[in-house]
This record gives C-alpha cells, structure tokens and sequence, in this order.
C-alpha cells in the first residue's frame, strides 16, 4: 500500500514541478534535477520523505522567512549547496529567489517562489494514513504524562452528591491564588514575577468582565441536544433519547425530570414503569483519529447524558458571545476575524500569531474556576457537566481508566469555548498590563482588530507577546514555539498562512481516489483548489483518476465537479426537458442517505420536539445510522453548471 502511495505522490510532485516550469521558466533545469533526485529519495526513504522529512523542512523554512535569514538546521534533504553557499541542493532554485547564498533574506524576494516552496514540503502533509499502533500508544502515554503534570482539582469539582460539596464555589480571584503566585513565584527574572503578578490582578477584572458580559445562565433558556460526535456507551448507533443512566452530578444543575424529558408526564411514566434511572459517573472514552502520519488525535467519546447538557451549555456560549461586543475577538463559529488579523500582521508586524500545546489537556480546573467565579451558576454548569474519568482500551502500557485533572478533553462540547474565553482573557489582560492601561470594558473594547481567538490559536500586538507566554506558563499552558511567529513577516492562524500580506497556504492533498464516494469528493475538492491557483497541470493529474462522468463545472457555480476557467464542453448526454421547459444534462452527482430505525415509546416525541423539523419535511422518528454518501447519475439543468 505504501508503494502505491509512493508512486502517487511521485506524479503529484512530476506535475507540481511542470506547474512550476511555467512559473519560472529559467529554472526548468533545476526543476529537473529537482525530480531526479527526488525519485532517488523516495526509492531509499519510501513514504516517510513526503509525510515527515519535507513538512518538516517546510517548518525549517517558515522560521527562516519569520527570522529573515536561512539556517542550517541539519535535517534531511537540506545538506546545503557548497562550502559557501548554504542554501540546500533540493530546490535550489526556488531558494536563491528567497534568500541570498550566504543566508539572508532578499530584499526583493519571489512571493510566487514562497508559495511554491511551501507548496512542495506541505502537499501530503495531512494525508490520511494510519500512523501505526505505536504512535497511538505514544501520544496515549503523553496525555497521561501530561495530566499528571497538573494540580489536582478541588473538592468543588470532585463533589459527587450535594452533602459533598462542601464549598459553594472555592475561588477568590487570580491575584489571590497561592497556587499561581508561587509559580509565578519561580520565574527566574524578578522583573518577570512583578509582571506577572500585576497581570494575575489585572486577569481577574478582565475575567470578571468577560464572564458577567455573558450574562446569567439558565439552562431552561437554552437548547438541548446531542451532539454529531459519538458517545461513550455504544460504539453502533443507540436511541440517545431513552435514558439508562444520569450521574448524580449532572442532578445539581440539570434535573432529569426538568432536562431529560419533554414532559413531567413522560418522566412519571418511565419511573413508574421501569423505575429510577441510574445515577452511575462513567467514563468517556478515549478515540484515535487520523490526523497525520506522525500521531493521530485523541479525542474523548462522551457519555450521551453529559453530552446533552454540554450541548445546552455550547448554545449558551454561542448565543451569548454573538450578540456582545466578545464577538469583536472570538466567534467561535468563525475564522475569519484570526485569518484577517493573520494577513495584517504579516503586513506590519504589529501582530503575532501563537499556537499553544496540548492546549484543551492544560487546562485545569482551578483556572476555569477562577475565570468563571464571577459567573457562580455557569461555573456550576461547568462542573456539573464534566466527565471526570476516561477510559481508553488503546493500549495496555496505560491505565484503562484515568481520573482527570484537566478540566475536560477533546470530544467535550465545553471545552472549546471555554478555553478559547480563558485565552481571551489572558491575552486582553497581557496587553492592558503591558500598556500600563486601567482593566475596564471601555479600556477592553479599545483593543478591538488587535487581539482575536479561536481556540488555541492567537493573535496578540507584539508589544505584548513576552509576558503573554510567561503567563501562559503560569497558567499550566505552553505555547507551541514551532507554530507561533512575531518577527519577519510570515505569520499562520486559523488555517491562513500569509507572507508581507500575501496568502501562501499550501493545498493539502489529504488521500487518493478509492472508489469510495468520501474519496471522490475530497480528491475532486482538492483538484478544484489547484485549479484556483493556477496550477493546471497537478489539476488536471488529480482530475485523470477520477471516474468519468463527473461535470465540468464554473468556478463560481456551486455545483459539485471538476472547475474550469476554460469554456464548459461536456459530452455527457444531453436532452431538452418538455416538462420543465429547459436543457439538461445527465451526470455524476452525490446524495446523503440516512436511514433511521423507528422506536415504540414516547421518545420519539421527546426526539420530536429536541430536532424541530419543518412542517413540510418528511422528518422520521428513530435510531439514525450513520449517513451514507452515493454516487449516481441524474439529470440537471444546463444552465446550473454556469457561473451564479
């Protein structure tokens, strides 16, 4: 299978290359020699050269252009050029149209030579292959290591029944926290500890202004469901709206009678019927998927029970955040404000993009406790919705349950917007401690278009990057070095990379065609995106091995199929529909299908008034299994696959 993959990969790279001739026509030698020896390579590295060692010379090179100056950095396929010039041999000439040959930037470097740079170490860097049983194992043990690094959580989150509890909500502000000045504390620069300690004051008028901005929470105000995601006790599709279990801590703040049930009557029914329901604390349980060739990603299955109320607590921070003045710094439904920003500040540098490690398994209870003191009935929710253990049966070398110290893992619906509010919070008060500025929400809305946050990745001013991370690392988080850039000119967020305000992401080619529908839409997309950008010879590779029938399409039609810049001649069959009074065309399409397995109780009501369907859809009660796309040929009008 590799070998395929290998050999695929060659004829992505033999096409790019072509794509490169006709950009840089005077390199056509070097481009040629640039293939050569990358046939050699592959012949002795085999897929590894182009999922590990060219991604990570492409980091090499993203540093270098943030540093304004080329490095040796003594990885693969960067053995430099000669005993004077530095420059590596592999691409040569794409290189010396960035930087000089003894390393520094050029003053009038190609834009176009970046892009494709960055295209050739990038193209199957997030392809889909199983990284093998070893490296889930790895990034297993990691997350264990890594929650074993933070504090253990207090009695408020460990709190199983209402006697338990024995304080309402144990925090006092982040400038009281013994336990943030004391590592704050441990900062070897004095200057560095009064920073930080000024900061932890200011952090907690900004959480407290960001938290009440939100507004009270009541979970009856907002909408339950189930998320798409699957869930702890079954691994096939289950009836998620019959109840067999609701934990006792789920009970404080989301009764069952009240948030389980569309009625009194119904719950009254099934206790009378079947008895109480159980009040058991499962584990979630832990899930590999793909994510590259070097690790996958972990990602927690929730019990169904705490995803329905994490759903209700995710709508709440959706709407509430949407309709302030927060939605000027996170939208946690939208990119666009980071990719934005992104461009900017590789324009003037006034901003730098950070990408945090581990960022959701670093955050730890007593952080989101002290952010949200402010808001006591969400902080509640919070807790109350938390799946405090995981269960993992990927590998033995690790316990088959973990009793979590972070707040939640991937895969929990909180956890999002909660850490994407705490790096707000962080990040507004690192800019107003910096700036010697007083924490009010005027002093807040003024730094609107120079901090914004999607989850873990970041944009903040430069001025104050430095006590930015020092906090973090107070916080319990680390920022991801290899991802984050404040000097040059390159700068990545939220899946834009930009140069001096240029857009130079790389296209990503995630899988080829296998004769599965999900493998034709995603090849098809990705040879539309090569057709975007101009680069018509790997397009039109990528559009050879897939099935025919397939339409051509404009660019801007919205149509699924093959886009042209060219004029559209299809060859499929064609007729003139008398009915509808309008030329067709007959042609290969996709189609979701979803069946669903109808249940004889009263949660099918219950399902009824949770998914709202119109009145004139054909809504089915029921288990969903899983969608299934198809392929199929039918008939569309002509003037569809024309530009809007």
């Amino acid at each position: 299978m590799s070998k395929c993959h290998v050999r695929e990969l060659i004829e992505v790279y033999r096409h790019l290359l072509k794509d490169a001739v006709y950009a840089f026509p005077t390199l056509v030698t070097e481009f040629e020699k640039d293939l050569t020896r990358l046939l050699a390579l592959a012949e002795r590295r085999g897929l590894p050269l182009f999922l590990v060692d060219l991604p990570a010379v492409g980091k090499h090179f993203d540093r270098c252009l943030a540093g304004g100056q080329y490095n040796l950095s003594g990885l693969p396929l960067t053995k430099r050029f000669s005993g004077r010039v530095v420059i590596p041999k592999l691409f040569r000439g794409l290189y010396l149209l960035v930087f000089h040959e003894s390393g520094p930037l050029r003053e009038d470097l190609s834009i176009e030579a970046v892009l494709f740079l960055r295209q050739f170490f990038y193209v199957a860097k997030k392809m889909r292959i199983d990284c093998g049983s070893d490296k889930v194992e790895d990034e297993v043990l990691k997350l264990v290591a890594t929650d074993a690094e933070l504090p253990e959580p207090e009695q408020f989150w460990c709190a199983s029944t209402p006697s338990d509890l024995s304080a309402a909500h144990p925090y006092h502000g982040f400038g009281r926290s013994t336990q943030l000045r004391d590592r704050a504390a441990s900062l070897s620069d004095p200057k560095r500890v009064r920073d930080v300690s000024v900061f932890l004051a200011v952090l907690d008028r900004v959480s407290s202004i960001v938290t009440t901005t939100l507004g009270s929470y009541d979970p009856k105000q907002w909408r339950f469901r189930h998320g798409p995601g699957a869930i702890s006790e079954s691994v096939g599709p289950t009836n998620k709206y019959y109840w067999s279990n609701w934990a006792d801590p789920l009970e404080f703040e989301f009764p069952l009678a009240d948030c389980g049930f569309h009625s009194f009557s119904s719950w009254a029914d099934r206790c009378e019927r079947e008895g109480e329901v159980l009040s058991l604390e499962p584990p979630s349980r832990l899930v590999a998927v793909p994510k590259t060739y070097s690790a996958p990603r972990l990602i927690a299955a929730e019990p169904s029970e705490h995803q329905w109320c994490q759903q209700n607590v995710w709508h709440y921070f959706c709407s509430r955040a949407n309709r302030t003045w927060l939605r000027e710094f996170v939208r946690f439904r939208d990119q666009s404000l980071n990719q934005s920003l992104c461009t900017q500040g590789s324009r003037d540098g006034s901003l730098a993009t950070l990408d945090l490690s581990e960022a959701s398994d670093r955050v730890t209870c007593h952080v989101v406790g002290q952010f949200f003191r402010s808001n006591p009935k969400l902080l509640s929710a919070l807790r109350s919705s938390r799946t405090r253990s995981v269960g993992q049966k990927l590998t033995r070398n690790a316990p088959a349950e973990i009793r979590l110290r972070k707040f939640s893992t991937m895969g929990s619906a909180c956890t999002f917007p909660v850490e994407s509010l705490i790096f707000l919070g962080v990040a507004l008060a690192a800019v107003i401690t910096t700036r010697g500025l007083r924490p009010t929400v005027k002093t807040i809305r003024g730094l609107m278009g120079e901090v914004a946050v999607f989850g873990d990745d970041i944009v903040i001013p430069v001025d104050s990057r430095a006590l930015f991370v020092d906090s973090l690392e107070v916080l319990y988080f680390k920022v991801n070095a290899n991802k984050s850039f404040w000097t040059g000119k390159f700068r990545e967020s939220c899946g834009v990379d930009s140069y001096d305000g240029h857009t130079v992401t790389p296209i990503y080619w995630k899988e080829s065609y296998s004769g599965k529908p999900e493998s034709l839409v995603s090849v098809a997309e990705c040879a539309n995106n090569f057709t975007k950008k101009w680069l018509l010879n790997t397009s039109s590779y990528l559009t050879s091995t897939l099935p025919r029938g397939l339409p051509w399409v404009a660019m801007d039609s919205g149509v699924f199929g093959r886009k042209t810049r060219t004029q559209i001649r299809n060859s499929a069959l064609t007729r003139y529909n008398s009915d509808l009074q309008r030329d067709e065309i007959r042609v290969l399409s996709l189609t979701v299908t979803q069946t669903r397995s109808p249940t004889n109780d009263d949660t099918a009501l219950f399902q009824y008034f949770t998914e709202r369907p119109r009145p004139d859809s054909n809504w089915v009660h029921g288990v969903a299994q899983r969608p299934r796309l198809r392929t199929k040929t039918r008939w569309v009008p002509v003037e569809s696959l024309l530009s809007k």
